[in-house]
């Protein structure tokens, strides 16, 4: 589990100051009101009469809001210290009505949804006290909310403003004078919601305290309007209220308002407490009590909610789904959502558990004789289940850490059962857990079938996908966890993004109060850091450099070994495989949810992701789970990569390019490293916005210093200080465009017969260039104390990459003043000054010619070292950095968590 250290002495602790301030302002509260002068009342809570649900999906999927029996929330009420009962359903009091009529003592209440004419918007307003007839009468005014308010104040139904910043807007813009308006008709503003997590909370608590008599007072001038109309008196503060918004009837009561009535005591015994309750809050006296739980709360309300879906949901038919209101993303993931609970209504085992896990929410343990029915492997499902059920009778804050607790384990759990199981189906070997399928397989065989059923239901579809094997043999035996894995990943994507759905309108509206602003703060997440290449050599620059500066962004790497550090967080992945025909690079799978916690935790609110792995779905499952800006950043040319490694058709290299797309489209901003990538990706292949593809670089590397050159002839015996010799470091693979050099070398030996070579770095192709380039000298893996040294002491880097992206290689020669030539493509085409710095050229026969012509003008030698350390010192990495922190629009400061650490 992830434990985050703050650097509390600089105020870098977003979420724990805010839960400071509230909490402060609770114990402020819960003493306000002599203990034997006050009612508890939860103002806001919901059972099954909240049947037309506001949710566009929810109504598409014909869902309540709610199952909860009337009954079972007045226990859970009662349960948690209510004194009086109130059901505040949408737009109707029937469970009211009928508790009465059962002899309940309730106060009668509802949650009217009330437009704006003059505005896209509506709100919720909580109002209480009504009659069946009058009741009708506020159905009818709800078109209007300013009928609705008069009519509200003219008969003396108290009404309150429940989260406020949860606005209903057709466009989901909010324009900021809507606030102006709420304080001009609400008195009473709920300030504490049991389903809104603390920034929202203390966002809504500082707005209404910052409301003065001479706001209101402006702001009735400006929009017209006389708040007396409404009930509202100017001269006075807003009343606070508190309420749990509960409608699983798990947290009623553990959220709400404490109601002051002098002599209370005395007064129940002639009247009624929801007669008393009613008086107070006409008359204001209310203080909020309770707690808020980030989206923990929400979290668990909605993994009740989907575990009832997925037991209680039915057929909503597709021409209701296709013909309902509604953008077409919305009707296909309904669509989706619809057949996945369908689907598991038939699994009679993922069935049962979901209702196991309803009943654990609600306290009560699974049969201990069901332990020897469940089978042995998934008998750990159990015990997250039964502790879940005796948290339930701890404290409401021990109950919400075990659950979420609980679900954070139960998805890693079946996630490795999940990998187990694929392990087991034959994509892995059993020795060396190595993916079975090569790049090339991968390529030609990425498809899924048009025919449908061939996907489905097998068949004999003549094509094979995704390496040779039917989806559905796999499918088959991992669909009850990856069901359950998707329910639970669903639920906690579900809450978050629910609080979060409109983070722009936060974000400006805590800027509009000059507090509370959320952090400005980037993760960037990568599947590789440590490993022997260059996005690894990359980003370790990168990160040193954030540390050194202590800049606003972490990074995030899944490794099994390496330990954190500032600015660092590592993680376990939950298995790894070796990648083919990459030397041993390894694919890491990392956990979802953990990593979903990390970024909640560590108060982030953009996302940076630098490889196309599993990082990358991770990238956009944090995109779309917190609402927040995601970008890319493009390292490697992957359709060079497939045209050089594999024998892939221009066809099967274009379904790439299409998915590519696809992906890049997904993402706010795409940082490239040459200017021949952001012509293509902005290109009529790619179709990205130009305003959303950045040209960025990495920084030179600083030249090693009192290091003595190397000497020729310690390479080569018979070479003396004359002797042209060309250098070369890189991983030793296809891509490299290593193929070239027999050729290169030979045709420059016809002017140059004594041309030498010395080869650094290792890799899959090494064997066959020693067959093919036998006089040559291969040093391997060389660190950089020794490279500094070659590059001192030999003559001309050669690099004959058309696949580089950047080429961090041409700037570390540059640094240490040895000159290049390559291809005029990508990266080196960007950084090469041609006859200043080095050479480029269009093809193996100018590639040659350039190395000739530089051995034979020995005089101009000096000057081109000159150019090329020169060259390198433009890309100075403070530059470099400061741009990327613009474009990420990351202040340029210093960062606000100092370290984290990962057990």
């Amino acid at each position: 589990m992830t434990v985050t250290h703050f650097d509390r002495a600089r105020q870098a602790d977003f979420r724990p100051s805010l839960a400071s301030g509230f909490n402060s302002f609770l114990e402020q509260e819960e003493t306000r009101f002599a203990e034997e002068n006050r009612l508890r009342i939860d103002l806001h809570c919901h059972d099954l009469n909240s049947d037309q649900p506001d949710e566009l999906w929810g109504r598409i999927l014909r869902l309540p809001e709610t199952w909860l029996e009337s009954k079972k929330l007045v226990q859970c009420l009662r349960q948690h210290g209510s004194d009086v009962v109130t059901v505040t359903n949408h737009n109707n009091a029937r469970s009211c009505w009928q508790l009465l009529e059962k002899g309940e003592d309730v106060l009668v209440g509802a949650e009217f949804t009330c437009h704006f004419p003059d505005r896209d918007l509506f709100v919720h307003v909580l109002t209480y006290g009504f009659s069946p007839a009058q009741e009708e009468i506020l159905n009818r005014h709800r078109r209007d909310i300013y009928q609705f308010l008069r009519y509200a104040a003219e008969h003396d139904l108290p009404v309150i403003l429940p989260h406020p910043l949860f606005l209903y807007a057709h466009t989901g813009k909010v324009d900021p004078a809507v606030f102006e308006l709420l304080a001009l008709l609400f008195q009473r503003v709920e300030v504490l919601n049991g389903q809104r997590d603390l920034w929202q909370s203390t966002l809504t608590l500082n707005w209404a305290r910052g409301i003065t008599p001479e706001k209101m007072q402006a702001w009735g001038r400006k929009h017209r309007l006389n708040p007396d109309d409404f009930g509202v008196d100017p001269q006075r503060p807003k009343v606070l209220t508190g309420g749990s918004d509960d409608h699983m009837g798990i947290f009623a009561g553990q959220c709400g308002s404490f109601l002051e009535v002098p002599d209370l005591q005395y007064r129940l015994l002639r009247e009624k407490p929801s007669a008393l309750a009613l008086e107070a809050i006409r008359k204001g006296r209310i203080a909020p009590y309770g707690h808020v739980g980030e989206n923990q709360k929400l979290n668990i309300a909605l993994l009740d909610y989907f575990s009832q879906v997925a037991t209680r949901i039915q057929d909503p038919g597709l021409l209701r789904i296709l013909l309902h209101r509604g953008e077409t993303r919305d009707k296909l993931a309904c669509l989706a959502i619809s057949n996945t609970m369908l689907e598991l209504q038939k699994k009679k085992h993922a069935r049962k558990f979901f209702e196991f896990v309803h009943d654990a929410l609600q306290g009560k343990k699974p049969n201990r004789m069901l332990k020897w029915k469940v089978a042995k492997k998934y008998r750990f499902c159990l015990t997250h289940l039964q502790r879940i059920a005796a948290s339930k009778q701890g404290t409401p804050e021990q109950f919400v850490a075990t659950v979420n607790q609980s679900i954070g384990e139960l998805f890693t759990d079946l996630n490795r059962l999940l990998i187990a199981k694929v392990e087991k189906s034959g994509l892995v070997t059993s020795d060396n857990k190595a993916l079975r399928f090569s790049t090339e397989e991968l390529t030609r065989n990425f498809e899924i079938p048009a025919q449908l059923s061939a996907l489905v239901f097998g068949g004999d579809n003549p094509h094979r996908h995704t390496s040779g094997r039917k989806v559905t043999e796999l499918l088959d035996s991992i669909s009850f966890p990856l069901m359950i894995s998707a329910v639970l990943a669903g639920a906690t994507v579900a809450s978050t993004r629910l609080l979060y759905q409109n983070r722009q309108f936060l974000n400006n509206f805590a800027q509009h109060l000059g507090s509370n602003s959320h952090n400005c703060r980037a993760l960037h997440l990568t599947d590789t850091l440590f490993d022997r290449n260059g996005v690894s050599s990359s980003l370790t620059g990168k990160l040193r450099q954030i540390q050194q500066r202590d800049l606003p962004i972490d990074l995030l790497v899944c490794d099994p070994e390496r330990a954190p550090e500032p600015h660092l967080l590592v993680f376990k992945p939950l298995a790894s495989y070796t990648l083919p025909d990459t030397g041993g690079q390894q694919l890491r799978i990392p956990d979802l949810l953990q990593i979903g916690r990390a970024f909640y935790e560590g108060g982030y609110d953009r996302v940076v992701c630098s490889t196309e792995g599993p990082m990358v779905l991770v990238a956009l499952f944090l995109k779309y789970m917190f609402n927040v800006r995601c970008y890319f950043f493009m390292h490697t040319d992957w359709l060079e990569y497939i045209k050089a490694t594999t024998d892939a058709t221009p066809h099967e290299r274009d379904r790439i390019r299409r998915l590519l797309r696809l992906l890049y489209q997904q993402f706010d901003g795409v940082f490239v490293l040459n200017t021949e990538h952001k012509r293509w990706l902005t290109g009529h292949e790619m179709e990205l916005e130009p305003t959303r593809v950045f040209l960025t670089a990495h920084q030179a590397p600083e030249a090693a210093t009192d290091i003595l050159p190397v000497e020729k002839r310690k390479l080569f015996p018979d070479a003396t200080a004359e002797t042209p010799v060309l250098f070369i470091a890189c991983r030793l693979s296809q891509e490299k465009g290593l193929g070239d050099l027999p050729q290169i070398l030979a045709r420059a030996r016809q002017a140059l017969p004594d041309l030498r070579l010395v080869i650094a770095g290792s890799g899959p192709e090494e064997e066959a260039l020693r067959q093919q380039l036998p006089d040559a000298v291969f040093l391997g893996w060389t660190d950089q104390t020794r490279l500094a040294q070659l590059y001192q002491g030999l003559d001309l880097f050669v690099f004959p990459s058309r696949f580089d992206t950047f080429g961090n290689v041409l700037l570390e020669a540059f640094a240490h003043g040895m000159p290049a030539v390559a291809y005029a493509t990508k990266g080196p085409a960007d950084i090469i000054q041609p006859g200043v710095s080095g050479y480029l050229a269009a093809d193996e026969i100018e590639f040659a010619a350039r190395i000739v012509a530089h051995f034979q003008q020995p005089d101009r030698h000096a000057a081109m070292r000159t150019g090329a350390r020169a060259r390198a010192a433009e890309y100075e990495g403070g530059a470099i950095m400061d741009e990327y922190l613009r474009n990420l629009d990351l202040p340029l400061r210093a960062g606000s968590i100092k370290q984290r650490s990962v057990a």
